[in-house]
């Protein structure tokens, strides 16, 4: 069986984790949240109890790992850090990767097959050096991958870079537009060399996805192959979605089951609205 994953990427607070959760919510798909913090968690899923699925899912990974010779937790995160973080990405381009990053990034994802015996696996690591590594080393021939880019209107991530959370350190009003440009610069350039090696690919915006759901998970099926169906009977039926197996990510990972909501805030044109619009509209559009 020729199994599928959809990595997520885009910039911090954009959605990633919904859209993560929303695509798991069929029953031959699981989500799995941001798992390239998993070194840098011991392998352990944050703010979980031991008993919980969740928990004892990655124990299991973890534990399958560690018999394939990954036991250093602090020299792995080291070792993903130097070739998944925004300052790795030339060297990323042009695959000058570490070989031991690669062995285990391989042995990472065979575990994870082997434990969700799910036909799409579904993970919102956001990272564009992750992305490109994936693509880059996975040696998996009946992995088919596939790629969302999900953006946000940019005027709504800095306003809650301002905010404080569980998961990210608060940005201030400049630091936060200019990570933003940066980070989805990145993400333009890693989408349009994924496209060239032959991905399938797809953007989304996130006001789309919670104002219009059923259109957009409607497209996402023709374009990756993926019945949605369950998913989308649930959103026309106001029915919970279940927050999967997820490792990381936004702290709305943390609750049994979500209801999707749309909702519309007021937004104050103010100076910083402006700034924020004329530095990072035109990528967003």
């Amino acid at each position: 069986m020729t199994r599928k994953l959809i990595y997520i990427l885009g910039a911090g607070r954009s959605g990633t984790t919904l859209l993560d959760i929303m695509l798991g919510n069929n029953s031959n798909a699981v989500s799995l949240g941001e798992i390239n913090r998993f070194y840098k968690r011991s392998g352990q899923p944050p703010h979980r109890d031991s008993d919980s699925s969740t928990y004892k899912f990655w124990t299991i990974i973890k534990s399958n790992l560690k018999d394939k010779g990954h036991s250093n937790l602090s020299e792995l995160n080291s070792l993903f850090k130097k070739n998944e973080y925004h300052t790795s990405f030339l060297k990323t381009i042009f695959k000058i990767n570490n070989h031991k990053y690669r062995n285990c990034l391989n042995d990472m994802y065979i575990a994870i097959n082997e434990k969700s015996n799910k036909e799409v696996i579904i993970e919102s690591s956001k990272y564009p050096c992750r992305a490109l590594n994936i693509s880059n080393y996975l040696q998996n021939e009946n992995l088919s991958i596939h790629y969302i880019y999900l953006k946000k209107d940019p005027v709504s991530v800095v306003s809650s870079f301002q905010k404080t959370d569980l998961e990210q350190p608060k940005k201030g009003f400049l630091s936060a537009n200019l990570y933003y440009f940066f980070v989805n610069i990145l993400c333009e350039i890693t989408l349009f060399i994924l496209k060239q090696k032959g991905h399938n690919t797809k953007v989304i915006r996130y006001e789309e996805l919670v104002a219009q759901p059923t259109e957009v998970l409607v497209d996402l099926q023709n374009r990756f192959k993926i019945n949605q169906q369950e998913l989308i009977n649930k959103i026309k039926n106001n029915r919970p979605l279940e927050t999967g197996l997820l490792f990381d990510g936004n702290r709305i990972r943390l609750e049994d089951s979500i209801i999707l909501r749309n909702q519309s805030k007021t937004i104050n044109k103010n100076f910083k609205y402006y700034f924020t619009r004329t530095l990072n509209y035109i990528l967003y559009n």
